[in-house]
């Protein structure tokens, strides 16, 4: 196991996790992070799993205290991708 305390967290690659995906069972949790097209799976205990939840949400209770409440309001991002374009030649498009 490694120890965190010689861990330097500045110093470690990242990537930039665009979402996440799981479930579980009895025994395990299972779930997935997704950065672009790349995806790493986990698997968890339950204590485990649950430890991470107490890390995460203190995480965010002191990012929200620091910065704001984080505003979870979904972007208005519209798809490139339109029905009223679907059938159409690319050249009707542009």
């Amino acid at each position: 196991m490694i120890d965190p305390t010689k861990i330097d967290i500045n110093q470690l690659p990242k990537k930039f996790c665009d979402g996440a995906l799981g479930g579980f069972g009895k025994e395990v949790f299972s779930f997935a992070i997704t950065s672009g097209n790349n995806l790493d799976s986990f698997a968890a205990t339950p204590q485990m799993m649950k430890s991470i939840s107490i890390w995460m949400n203190k995480q965010i209770e002191n990012y929200e205290k620091q910065f704001g409440e984080i505003d979870m309001t979904p972007p208005q991002i519209q798809s490139p991708i339109q029905v009223a374009d679907l059938g159409k030649r690319d050249d009707d498009i542009k």
